[in-house]
């Protein structure tokens, strides 16, 4: 298709519409995700005059490419997803708006911000029962709420919780930034590192080259080759991304060219991103990735770790087989790693088949290990068959372990334990945790005595 126009011209706006046209027809049955609901329309478009209106009631400044699309293409309507929310000036919309003017937190500090606070109230939430502490954990979410939105305009429903937000101030104005509104604790908001028309013209080209648009946003533009030629002289985040976006192709043929020169280039573990490498090959050829996964799990450290990284990639019905090593790796004798990756090894042993809670419970009581990290351990042990079989061991830790964390996990995981020795523990130990210095502890000790007279 013929891209020779000018940039936000009226000719780039028909480039534009033209896309739109032949993606409709070639979706005529909205099969599209999203297309049902959009239906390949635009809205009426706004005038230069109205959208200075917009901006003045809201003290905000509208990204120029926005602009452009709205007062030439359409306010609204077809897009990638569900669609393009339109703008609007009805005080309906105010509440929607106010944020606008706000600084963005989308620069270099926005994923420790999300951590830090998601992580804080995650935790909190997890233990907090009572209907007296709802309204301010309900207060605390508003607060993580509106600032992950101050400087965006939230303007692309992808269905659920996921949304589809244009910064408009700072740094990353006019880029495009996906959130999961759940906050949930390892999802944060993702940078497309894509401008509004970059992104938005890019999904109707992505579609017509019959790539795969399955989380659009994704991946970088362009085909195998251009791929190929953009990773040589980018740097090491945009390599990742670059090699993640093979996953959008389509083709299935493994005799194709296309399949091999990209296998091949896949394949080539060059130490400058191997662990997006092999999530790719086992998205593409999972038994020669399960071989490069042995070969890793069995290297040096920084080997070990890639394979560990990319664990969670690996078959259910294949779980089983690595149990033993896992089990190996989290008790060190592999050497010592973070505990970002000891917490993936411990969720990838709480998927096995094999999982038993004997074997986490000296992991548990050793204190060269962190609290959190315990904690995960406690966690996955609470998801073992078997843990009635080891009431002994629980009473032995609830009596003698060192951290409060590790002890609220472990109250947790026996919730739905009914036995009268870990009753009469509880009684024991009740005294020493008080509700005005221990409440969260105190609380779960009461409400399992509780359960256990009913």
């Amino acid at each position: 298709m013929n891209k020779n126009y000018e940039y936000l011209s009226d000719e780039h706006a028909h480039y534009i519409k033209s896309l739109i046209n032949k993606v409709a027809e070639k979706d005529k049955n909205y099969e599209i995700f999203g297309a049902k609901v959009h239906q390949y329309e635009l809205n009426e478009t706004v005038s230069l005059e109205w959208v200075r209106a917009f901006e003045k009631k809201y003290q905000v400044k509208l990204p120029q490419e926005y602009v452009f699309f709205i007062t030439k293409v359409g306010n609204g309507g077809v897009g990638p997803y569900y669609g393009i929310d339109p703008l609007s000036l009805d005080e309906d919309y105010v509440r929607h708006y106010n944020h606008l003017s706000k600084p963005s937190i989308y620069n270099e500090d926005y994923l420790q911000f999300y951590n830090e606070h998601i992580t804080l109230f995650e935790n909190e939430k997890r233990y907090e029962e009572q209907e007296d502490d709802k309204e301010a954990f309900d207060k605390k979410q508003e607060q993580i709420y509106n600032t992950l939105e101050n400087g965006t305009l939230n303007i692309n429903n992808q269905g659920c919780t996921y949304d589809g937000l244009l910064i408009v101030n700072g740094n990353r104005a006019g880029e495009i930034v996906y959130i999961d509104w759940e906050l949930d604790v390892g999802y944060p908001p993702i940078l497309v590192n894509m401008t509004f028309l970059e992104w938005y013209q890019g999904y109707f080209e992505a579609i017509l080259a019959g790539y795969d648009i399955k989380g659009y946003g994704w991946s970088v533009l362009g085909d195998e080759k251009e791929l190929i030629a953009k990773y040589t002289n980018a740097d090491l985040k945009t390599k990742s991304q670059i090699l993640s976006s093979f996953l959008k192709f389509t083709y299935i043929d493994k005799e194709t060219v296309q399949f091999k020169e990209a296998l091949q280039f896949i394949s080539n573990f060059d130490g400058v991103d191997d662990i997006c490498r092999l999530k790719l090959l086992f998205s593409l050829d999972y038994k020669q990735a399960l071989q490069m996964f042995d070969t890793f799990l069995e290297g040096d450290s920084k080997k070990i770790e890639i394979a560990i990284e990319v664990c969670m990639n690996i078959w259910s019905e294949d779980n089983d087989t690595y149990y033993e090593k896992m089990l190996r790796f989290i008790y060190g004798d592999y050497g010592n790693f973070e505990d970002r990756l000891k917490e993936t090894a411990l969720i990838f042993i709480g998927r096995t088949k094999r999982l038993s809670a004997g074997d986490l419970f000296e992991f548990v009581k050793n204190k060269k290990h962190s609290e959190y990290i315990r904690r995960v351990a406690m966690y996955v042990i609470g998801e073992a068959e078997d843990v009635e079989d080891f009431i002994d061991t629980f009473i032995d830790i609830l009596k003698n372990i060192d951290s409060e964390v590790v002890l609220l996990e472990t109250l947790v995981t026996l919730r739905g334990v009914k036995n009268e020795k870990i009753a009469q523990t509880y009684k024991t130990l009740m005294p020493k945790y008080k509700k005005d210095t221990n409440p969260m502890i105190a609380k779960e000790m009461e409400c399992y005595l509780k359960r256990m007279s009913s």
